[in-house]
């Protein structure tokens, strides 16, 4: 048997061709102007400023100001959750074109409407901003509205400066220096736009010197300079001049408009107002073809433009949330932080950086920064739409991780980043891990390079026509690009394996004795008895008390995932120079067979964390819900053909189990921790999980196999279901929410959440399979792939059987090859 097994194996090596080691520098990151600028401040409504660490930030603020006591209540700057909104984001954008933004201030009586836009006509480091105010129905026609836009310089150069523009008393311009080229910045405010004969616009312009970690501020400074002036003061004292920070005040009566023109060098007759309008024409144009192209809705979400309007507003959102940023970040290194509950304040803490991310963020509000595991969703979203522009935010992460191969679950770079947690959270810990989501990306990447998923999103330099997919060379800026992640993948990988390690050999003396090794197996560190956040899944139910010898079974999974998106990603670069390349095989084949050996429950007929009971037993700790799924939603458990497939499609369509009107719950009604404590992964709807078991439907639905109508079926259902429980809280809140109710489908938790819950506009795009599958199992024509069809398939089920008992032991075979290989 060992010799079938070895041969087996050698013939499926010897198809792959030795291929040098790549160089680290073969690869050079790509980023053009056109992603130089945007509205990288996603903690604002607007906050704009350039990707670089010492360069411009600028931002808007406004108020009504009727009542000059409201003023510091009511002036809008941070995107809050409460603060009197009835919705706010973007209807279309694009980070290399622009886009439009709409607020709708109930509390300020004024819906704005803002365009954000970079000049086509130059290389995109131009661009410019046009606001209009119009006061809603509820307010007086003459109310005061003031808009602050402020401009602040991270580096300390004398000539910045700002004043009234030549040209005109009621036009203000500012210039200076940008990595040593000139800028210039004007602001061209209109007349009332509802009554041209009312009084001018009120203009008025402060230069200051603050300290530059306090320039995201601004409100403040605003504030305490009106403070300091007289009381109840609503308009600043003009004083123009050089500074770092410029407060540029303009008060209206009634509705207005004003344009911020932007130019890289001085501003020409050819750069105006009229320009501007161009280019937001262009923006808009641009986005609408774009959108109709990748990710138009397919039936049955194609019948009224309800539905397009509300996926290209989740896909905006979701792009209008990128932001830069750059800070050091604080670590601890104290391996004893996983066994309690340590704070910064008990722990061994350094700064380590500065460090500079450029990533998409959950929620403007709530979450505006950079979270690991949510990252990898929001880029199968982008990916699709401009591929280059996913694998710089996914190159921006990976060049966090440091030389063990750690990556920090949560960025918090820089001050501004920092004032939205609180102090005991800010502290990132060594060991801790989080789901490798950015794994599914490069995958997504090597499918769309390879042609086997086509790609209609923006041109690309990775993609080539293919003749025929799947037979075709990877283009030659797309090799360099994965050689390169290739070997930053693996050091995260083996980091993984190395510091998430569970204690499997308490588990090897009941599976010896049926012949069977078990090498692979997981837990995550950070737990404790009531969370385990660095899952993700935060306050799952696992085993009642944390212990050494417990394995998580996602913990396997994403392993697991890792390791087949390594070895798909080696082979198709015949990576063969890589000592790791056999092993990896290994590794994929050993996690299979251990989340159905180990964490297979019999009984539950489910998959489950496993423990050591004090007796010294195997058992199983079985909380049907999200983590039940994940060998199926991470590819582990991939085969059509698999034993345990119909148990889990049971779990996931049961309606006491998981399956609701209104999407997947995370946790089985019928667990004792249904709906308990905090609530937060124990029985919402939440959006990421319900497409991961859409994919994989989608995946089976296509592929011959016993559960194929099936899951043709479960996936139309689950389809419409999440869609339009999404789209109904959209309609009736203005917001995309964190999760959504079992028992209602309401949106809850955290508003304004177009993270990962924008992933609905890729399901909104997948195909309708209604009714559609190729032929019931079995018939005539696949019998082959039922073992039992025909007699003459017992050959194959030996010989399969031999393969995977290679594949468990092929550390020990792939030792005895080398050394033949050697002799």
């Amino acid at each position: 048997m060992l010799v079938v097994a070895l041969c087996l194996q050698a013939l499926c090596f010897c198809f792959v061709a030795t291929t040098p080691t790549p160089t680290s520098n073969h690869y050079q990151q790509y980023s053009n102007d056109s992603l130089l600028w945007g509205p990288y401040r996603p903690n604002l409504y607007l906050g704009i400023r350039a990707r670089m660490r010492e360069g411009l930030l600028a931002g808007l603020m406004w108020s009504n100001v009727d009542n000059a006591a409201q003023i510091s209540k009511n002036l809008r700057h941070t995107c809050e959750q409460d603060e009197g909104m009835a919705g706010y984001g973007w209807t279309a954008y694009d980070p290399r074109t622009g886009g439009h933004e709409v607020i709708r201030d109930t509390g300020n009586k004024i819906d704005l409407s803002i365009d954000y836009v970079k000049d086509h006509h130059s290389s995109g480091d131009d661009w410019g901003l046009r606001v209009s105010g119009r006061l809603r129905d509820d307010a007086q026609r003459t109310q005061r509205t003031t808009a602050v836009f402020y401009i602040g310089h991270e580096t300390l150069h004398d000539d910045f400066e700002c004043g009234v523009s030549p040209s005109s008393n009621a036009e203000a311009s500012c210039a200076g220096l940008l990595a040593s080229k000139r800028f210039t910045l004007d602001i061209i405010p209109a007349m009332s736009a509802n009554d041209m004969d009312s009084s001018p616009v009120i203009m008025n312009i402060q230069s200051l010197q603050v300290p530059r970690n306090t320039l995201w501020q601004a409100k403040s400074i605003f504030l305490n300079q009106l403070k300091a002036e007289a009381p109840r003061q609503t308009l600043l004292s003009s004083s123009p001049g050089r500074g770092n920070l410029h407060l540029i005040q303009l008060t209206f009566v009634g509705d207005f408009v004003f344009d911020v023109l932007f130019a890289s060098g001085p501003r020409t007759d050819d750069y105006s107002s009229e320009t501007l309008g161009s280019n937001i024409d262009y923006a808009a144009a641009r986005f609408e073809d774009q959108f109709k192209r990748v990710y138009n809705p397919q039936s049955p979400f194609n019948v009224t433009q309800d539905y397009t309007t509300f996926s290209q507003s989740l896909l905006a959102n979701l792009m209008g949330g990128i932001g830069y940023f750059h800070g050091t970040s604080k670590v601890s290194m104290d391996a004893k932080a996983e066994k309690s509950s340590l704070t910064s304040a008990d722990a061994a803490v350094e700064d380590r950086g500065p460090y500079e991310l450029f990533s998409a963020v959950p929620s403007r509000p709530f979450f505006p920064r950079g979270f690991l595991w949510d990252e990898g969703f929001h880029l199968q979203a982008v990916l699709d739409w401009d591929i280059e522009l996913a694998m710089e935010m996914a190159t921006s992460w990976l060049n966090l991780m440091d030389d063990d191969g750690w990556i920090a679950r949560e960025q918090i770079l820089g001050p501004e980043a920092a004032s939205k947690v609180p102090p005991e959270f800010q502290t990132q810990y060594q060991l801790y891990a989080n789901p490798p989501t950015m794994f599914m990306v490069v995958d997504m990447f090597l499918d769309r390079v390879l042609g086997d998923v086509p790609y209609d999103g923006r041109p690309s330099r990775f993609i080539q026509a293919i003749e025929h997919p799947g037979n075709a060379s990877i283009p030659v800026e797309a090799r360099a690009f994965l050689e390169t992640i290739y070997w930053k993948l693996k050091r995260h990988y083996l980091w993984w394996r190395r510091t998430q390690a569970g204690n499997t050999e308490r588990y090897q003396s009941r599976h010896q004795a049926m012949g069977m090794e078990y090498r692979e197996g997981y837990r995550w560190r950070g737990r404790t008895a009531e969370h385990v956040l660095t899952s993700g899944l935060d306050d799952y139910p696992r085993v009642a008390a944390p212990s050494d010898d417990e394995l998580h079974l996602d913990a396997l999974c994403w392993v697991g995932l890792m390791s087949n998106t390594l070895r798909k990603i080696s082979t198709a670069l015949q990576l063969t120079s890589d000592p790791d390349f056999y092993a990896l095989n290994t590794h994929s084949a050993e996690i299979a067979a251990t989340a159905d050996g180990i964490h297979w429950s019999d009984h539950e007929q489910a998959y489950c964390d496993a423990t050591i009971s004090p007796a010294g037993q195997v058992e199983h700790v079985c909380h049907k819900g999200y983590i039940s799924l994940m060998p199926l939603l991470t590819g582990v458990l991939w085969n059509p053909m698999h034993t345990k497939l119909g148990p889990v499609l049971d779990l996931i369509e049961d309606p006491s189990h998981l399956w609701s009107p209104y999407g997947l719950r995370s946790l089985s009604t019928k667990d004792e921790y249904y709906g308990t404590g905090e609530n937060y992964w124990r029985s919402p709807i939440w959006v990421n999980i319900n497409y991961l078991v859409l994919v994989r439907l989608l995946e089976l639905a296509k592929q011959r196999g016993p559960q194929q109508e099936r899951c043709s079926r479960m996936y139309s259902k689950l389809r419409k279901n999440i869609v339009n429980t999404v789209y109904q809280s959209w309609k009736d809140t203005g917001f995309a929410w964190e999760q959504y109710n079992p028992d209602s489908g309401k949106g809850q938790r955290t508003q304004h959440f177009t993270g990962w819950t924008a992933l609905v506009v890729r399901v909104m795009a997948m195909p309708d399979m209604e009714g559609q599958y190729i032929k019931p199992y079995p018939t005539a024509d696949n019998a082959i792939q039922n073992p039992s069809a025909t007699s003459g398939h017992g050959l194959l089920v030996t010989l399969t059987g031999v393969f995977i008992l290679g594949m468990l032991f092929r550390r020990r075979i792939m030792q005895i090859w080398r050394n033949l290989m050697e002799t």
